[in-house]
């Protein structure tokens, strides 16, 4: 096992604060335990990237996890993305996976169990497999699927009685390029939800000029390609408005994509991880158009100014500013960036212990969850290797209220300890009760459901938003929560993690108080309503209003 406290004092802390920071870890009380229930819940999903081994970038990046209420019963769901056997990847390795992988629909059965429902679903796409998101793009009460391929993406439209349809075509979601990370969002605000669809590389089989320990070429080897935006128009498809937009990039190699407010201006902006070259931040200019502000905003390097291998970036108030930071696992130290709510981001990896904790390994998904109720945003960081089917540990984070990251991996119990090759994450509270659950998706492996136990000693409050004059998930809305004085923000966001999406839930621990004095919803539309004295661990649905206040 390795030394977490070596970890810390090997990044020229002072011996001072070495000894700090490890007699705090020990002196902390007992932390919750993650128990790998997967089998236990009936889960048997194993992934596949279709070969006898890792041998090219494509069977090296995918796939994500999401969860998402498909059936309207108020509990969470799981789909889980899939590879595939193809000829021309994988040649005669592998074939006894031909025809044979596909993704995986798991129904939540509401007593900690699952179903797995893929083939009366419909929703077993058998395309090699990278990402997935869902949301209700035609406000009709039910949650659409759209999942991204190296190959032809696929559109599935709720049916609302348990089945979906492959509408990708009469969406007008066609494309011919390797689609990855995606994120719904309303950046018009018209009460639909636009698809903003981050796109990889120009993959080239015949090229095979490598570093021999890589096993394969890598991302620099090859042209990128352009993201796309489709905006909805309101009758069940989609049109590329990406160039009019303004966020045209041809030679852009997206891998994780994620939106919020980051300017608290009312509107959804859009970060758009890339690899191995600057990012990019999308400011929403509030008429249709954006304009990219990574580098005036010091977010489009690392912490050193260079071009990292940046996965799937999350957006959360780890410090309860006000402000919504952004973090970005790589291959290297990772990357935090402190909003400082004058326009630009101070990246602060070294600074929270977050560097120290990812130098030595190869991060993917990251996400932010209030793992213990206590009211601050924590961190899961998901690791494998990069070239071979080689484990690395999975690393969590407690936010010692906004000061600092420590790395309490070890003393999460026996289970999360145990090593895999890791890609995509999600974050939720599948047995509803009252802590934030795991889901990861592992690299030709099985995948991991980690049920939080202890999460939930601290008082609790899940916000189900449905929106009206907004479209009906409320993706965009900001709530507001006030509790022991201290206010906590969340949006309600798509994508989370990489390829992935959590919860749309609002999440928030509220430590020991057992009343939260006040919740402040701005909803899509700018409608503002608040409510007062609420009782704490519930469930508590908001209808949007018709009308603004």
């Amino acid at each position: 096992m390795v030394n977490r406290c070596n970890n810390i004092f090997f990044t020229m802390i002072p011996i001072i604060g070495f000894i700090t920071i490890c007699e705090m870890a020990k002196s902390e009380p007992t932390f919750p335990i993650l128990t790998d229930v997967t089998e236990k819940a009936g889960i048997h999903f194993q992934h596949s990237f279709g070969d006898d081994q890792m041998s090219n970038i494509i069977e090296a990046t995918g796939a994500g996890c999401v969860f998402f209420d498909y059936d309207g019963d108020g509990d969470i769901d799981i789909y889980l993305v899939n590879g595939a056997y193809i000829k021309d990847l994988s040649h005669v390795k592998g074939r006894h996976n031909e025809g044979k992988l596909m993704n995986a629909l798991y129904r939540n059965n509401g007593d900690g169990s699952y179903t797995d429902v893929t083939q009366e679903s419909g929703t077993g796409d058998k395309g090699f497999g990278m990402a997935a998101v869902a949301a209700d793009y035609d406000n009709d009460g039910d949650a659409d699927l759209w999942v991204t391929n190296w190959g032809p993406n696929v559109f599935y439209r709720n049916n609302g009685d348990g089945t979906f349809t492959n509408y990708t075509k009469e969406a007008g979601l066609e494309n011919d390029l390797w689609g990855i990370g995606s994120t719904f969002l309303d950046y018009d605000k018209d009460g639909y939800l636009d698809l903003y669809v981050g796109n990889y590389l120009e993959y080239d089989p015949n090229y095979n000029y490598y570093y021999a320990p890589d096993h394969f070429p890598g991302p620099l080897s090859y042209h990128g390609q352009p993201d796309i935006l489709y905006h909805n128009k309101g009758d069940g498809t989609f049109e590329d408005v990406t160039k009019q937009a303004g966020v045209y990039n041809p030679e852009g190699r997206a891998m994780g994509i994620s939106s919020c407010d980051i300017d608290n201006d009312g509107d959804m902006d859009i970060f758009v991880a890339n690899d191995a070259m600057e990012n990019y931040l999308y400011q929403n200019n509030g008429d249709g158009t954006f304009t990219d502000i990574a580098l005036e905003t010091a977010t489009g390097f690392g912490q050193n100014g260079e071009a990292t291998s940046a996965m799937g970036p999350e957006f959360g108030d780890f410090d309860l500013d006000g402000y919504m930071d952004l973090m970005v696992p790589d291959m290297g130290y990772g990357c935090l960036y402190r909003n400082t709510g004058q326009g630009y981001f101070e990246e602060m990896s070294a600074q929270m212990g977050l560097a120290a904790a990812c130098g030595q390994y190869t991060s993917w998904s990251g996400n932010f969850f209030d793992y213990d109720n206590d009211g601050y945003l924590d961190i899961l960081i998901v690791n494998g290797d990069p070239h071979k089917v080689k484990p690395e540990e999975d690393i969590l984070l407690w936010n010692d209220q906004g000061r600092r990251f420590v790395d309490i991996s070890a003393q999460c119990g026996s289970d999360f300890q145990i090593d895999f090759v890791g890609r995509g994450s999600a974050v939720g509270d599948y047995d509803d009760d009252g802590d934030l659950d795991i889901l990861i998706l592992n690299v030709n492996d099985r995948c991991r459901l980690m049920r939080n136990d202890g999460g939930n000693k601290n008082n609790w409050l899940k916000i189900h938003t449905i929106g009206t004059v907004s479209n009906r998930d409320a993706i965009g809305a900001r709530i507001r929560l006030t509790v022991g004085g201290i206010t906590q923000i969340r949006d309600i966001t798509s994508s989370s993690g990489y390829l992935s999406q959590s919860d749309y839930r609002a999440h928030f621990g509220l430590g020991q108080n057992t009343n939260v004095e006040k919740l402040e919803i701005r909803w899509p539309n700018g409608t503002v309503q608040i409510l007062e004295n609420i009782d704490a661990n519930q469930v508590l649905t908001i209808t949007e209003p018709n009308s603004k206040s």
